[in-house]
């Protein structure tokens, strides 16, 4: 039996089955939330027998669990990793910003967001590990280029993870909230607004 909190069988190559596993699970979990799907729905979605989908998962929560850190992975690797060794600094932090503004608003990340939020105080495992394998990870290469760009003199940050969420912040404004409420979203032109100041708000701050 397969579970969903052993790292190792998380980063496997997913075979055939699973992918149809994951499809069957993505659909029936987007379209009923967590709490209204059943491990039969998600069985015929997939068009797997009830035994191949216990053999790859014990429960619900595991193959919940591990459809979040499978999208979230996909997300995380369309996420743009500013170079530090680039001259032009604000270029780099608006082709991350333009990045990050456009799959942290897209659909796949929104509707995983929407179904976990309701049962997130039941699972914090769960709300950790969409923080941990979506956001964080953003956060933590944006770290990292911050650092690089600090040692390097060229800016002058006294606390670089604050100043990573400082910068998240910054070129989203309510979007994320937005998005998930469902709101019309923003006009394009006004989304570059708000990135383009975020981004002049944070160097006039941070440049050395």
């Amino acid at each position: 039996m397969v579970g969903v909190a052993d790292a190792d069988q998380a980063e496997k190559p997913l075979s055939k089955k699973g992918l149809q596993i994951f499809a069957g699970a993505r659909a029936v979990f987007l379209d009923s939330g967590y709490d209204a799907s059943t491990m039969d729905a998600i069985a015929r979605e997939a068009g797997v027998s009830k035994a191949t989908l216990y053999a790859h998962f014990a429960n619900k929560e595991d193959l919940f669990e591990a459809m979040i850190r499978q999208e979230c992975r996909a997300i995380g690797g369309r996420i743009y990793k500013p170079d530090a060794t680039r001259r032009d600094i604000r270029h780099e932090l608006l082709e991350m910003a333009r990045n990050i503004s456009a799959i942290f608003t897209a659909h796949d990340g929104l509707d995983l967001y929407r179904v976990l939020v309701p049962v997130a105080p039941r699972f914090p495992r769960l709300a950790r590990a969409f923080f941990d394998e979506g956001p964080g990870v953003c956060l933590r290469q944006f770290s990292t280029f911050l650092r690089a760009l600090c040692d390097q003199g060229r800016l002058q940050i006294p606390d670089v993870d604050l100043a990573a969420e400082q910068f998240m912040s910054l070129i989203r404004g309510e979007m994320d909230l937005s998005g998930a409420l469902a709101l019309p979203p923003r006009p394009p032109e006004a989304v570059e607004a708000l990135i383009r100041g975020g981004i002049t708000m944070f160097l006039d701050y941070y440049e050395a």
